[in-house]
């Protein structure tokens, strides 16, 4: 393998000098006005201008203007949301970052009071010396607490998966300018609406949200066909109380394709340690412009996907071995990295398309994907299982039924042909997980047809009409509500 590895040298070197360079969503203005664009480069839009969003009356300020000029409203936290939800053709673009304090910890009840443009970052090193973790967030830690309930998101706990769950409230500035308090007992409705609601409801300007206890974990991972998982998710898994995070990934590998899966459990450990022990000491991300190098080599050559396959088994993972871990760090880099992920490239880009399956489905679906991603020689980078309950909290959900999130990471050429790929490969997977009974993640891409969208939610035109209730001038816009509420 070394002496294959050494023919694609002068390839290695040009992808390290490209993983060095940091991406820029932002461009400088021109006469259109200011160009941003998401962490996809799939959504590139003119904005009228950029507002810092660093304080409530800020907002209402905002909005005043808007409504008073005819202009129309975007929101964005960290722009990893793919499918247009954060920009607007000519709209006043709100950068919620700048709503970045901590308000309060009530650490006997385990709640904390942030404001929306908070990261989950900054909530972990708030919470760690208290011996607090966070319940559920995303695997990685970079993004907004506001982003993250817009998309209503989900994270590796079984019994903690869905952000909704762990909302107590919340302040919302209508389209009125208006603040209202909203929860599950004050404005019930537009607490289904706004989790999940991709901003066009309102703009969130803070939440209290419950946390848990910062309990040290007993990490190991094992090697599994990916036939067996279920059974063993439901034995192992869900059926082990001692199991606070798990996440599964199928090999990427062209001799094991989407079969051979490596299952990684943190479990509670028996013996707890001292609070002021340095286990709990906060990690960061390690081994960057390595990781970035492998990674890099597996968009281009089966080879690096191989390789890569190999060093998750037996680096990264550590099949069969356990070590002692905090969830704060369980929940952030070194063990959830994403720095290594970052790709600038004008040919092409990274996105993920994700699948909500039943549990029964399973097999159905991987055997079905494998299929569509063969056939279509689709670059595929990585896929991750998790696990999300049934939950109807929100209006617009995707825990219809007890399901397998599968989260598909591929490159695609920003070509038109390229384009045109990416969408013939969503659309085929969708149309999978429909025949599946399953559903697909409204976050991503705007490559699926309104058939498949009122397949998935047939809710979907009373979400669209509760939108002109509440926001009857259409004054918070953005590409996905234009693109399919039309």
């Amino acid at each position: 393998m070394i002496k294959k590895l050494t023919t694609y040298i002068p390839f290695l070197l040009v992808f390290l000098i490209l993983g060095i360079v940091s991406f820029f969503p932002i461009q400088e203005n021109s006469n259109q006005g200011v160009l941003v664009n998401d962490i996809s480069r799939m959504n590139p839009t003119y904005v009228k201008e950029i507002i810092l969003a660093d304080s409530i009356e800020k907002i209402q300020n905002v909005i005043k203007r808007a409504n008073k000029e005819n202009l129309k409203v975007s929101m964005a936290g960290t722009k990893h949301s793919q499918g247009g939800h954060a920009f607007y053709d000519g709209a006043l673009l709100l950068d919620m970052t700048g709503l970045n304090k901590i308000l309060s910890l009530d650490t006997a009840n385990k709640i904390i009071h942030v404001q929306s443009g908070v990261t989950w970052s900054q909530i972990q090193e708030f919470i760690n010396p208290h011996g607090l973790a966070i319940r559920a967030m995303q695997s990685s830690n970079i993004f907004t607490v506001g982003g993250s309930m817009s998309s209503n998101v989900h994270g590796r706990d079984p019994r903690n998966s869905l952000i909704v769950e762990t909302i107590e409230d919340f302040r919302l500035v209508l389209s009125t300018g208006e603040i209202v308090n909203v929860s599950r007992d004050e404005n019930q409705e537009l607490f289904s609406l706004v989790i999940g609601g991709y901003g066009l409801f309102g703009i969130i300007t803070d939440v209290r949200i419950r946390l848990k206890k910062n309990n040290i974990l007993d990490k190991e991972a094992l090697l599994l066909d990916y036939k067996d998982f279920p059974e063993f998710f439901r034995k192992n898994i869900i059926g082990d109380p001692k199991v606070e995070l798990f996440i599964a990934r199928p090999s990427i590998s062209s001799g094991s394709f989407l079969r051979e899966t490596i299952v990684n459990l943190w479990k509670t450990a028996d013996i707890q340690k001292n609070s002021d022990d340095a286990i709990y000491d906060l990690l960061g991300e390690e081994n960057v412009i390595r990781d970035r190098f492998f990674f890099s080599l597996s968009r281009e050559f089966d080879l690096g996907k191989d390789l890569r396959w190999y060093l998750q088994k037996e680096l990264v993972a550590q099949v069969d071995k356990k070590y002692f871990i905090s969830r704060n760090n369980s929940m952030r880099p070194p063990t959830a990295p994403l720095k290594f992920l970052d790709h600038i490239s004008p040919y092409n880009s990274d996105i993920i398309q994700e699948y909500f399956i039943p549990i029964d489905n399973f097999v159905s679906f991987i055997d079905g994907m494998r299929l569509i991603l063969n056939e279509q020689k689709v670059n595929l980078l990585g896929v991750t299982i998790r696990y999300v309950p049934k939950n109807n909290e929100t209006f617009l959900t995707y825990g219809k039924k007890e399901a397998f999130s599968i989260v598909v990471y591929s490159n695609q050429k920003l070509s038109d042909s390229g384009m045109e790929k990416a969408q013939k490969m969503t659309r085929s997977l969708v149309d999978l997980a429909l025949y599946n009974a399953g559903i697909y993640y409204l976050t991503y891409q705007k490559f699926y047809t309104k058939n498949q969208m009122k397949s998935a939610y047939p809710e979907i035109d009373q979400f669209f009409a509760k939108k002109i209730e509440y926001d009857p001038k259409e004054l918070f816009q953005n590409k996905f509500y234009n693109r399919y509420s039309k």
